[in-house]
């Protein structure tokens, strides 16, 4: 969700607007990353250092070149 000073945040609880993901799933995050599903959900412009921030945050890994996960 963005929060009121636009950060990025997890949560259900959480002030500002929010979006809902896939569960578990990292694949439906990439195709709503790649959509800018997120820009347009939250109705701000999300960066795609936030995204892949977001990423790490919600599934522990990031995308590398290949589109593969790298794990931490």
């Amino acid at each position: 969700m963005a929060g009121p000073e636009g950060a990025l945040r997890v949560g259900r609880f959480e002030p500002g607007r929010g979006a809902w993901l896939c569960a578990g799933s990292p694949a439906c995050f990439d195709r709503a990353a790649k959509r800018v599903a997120f820009s347009r959900a939250l109705r701000v412009t999300v960066s795609n250092d936030d995204i892949e921030e977001l990423r790490v945050r919600i599934y522990g890994a990031e995308r590398v070149g290949n589109g593969d996960p790298k794990m931490d």
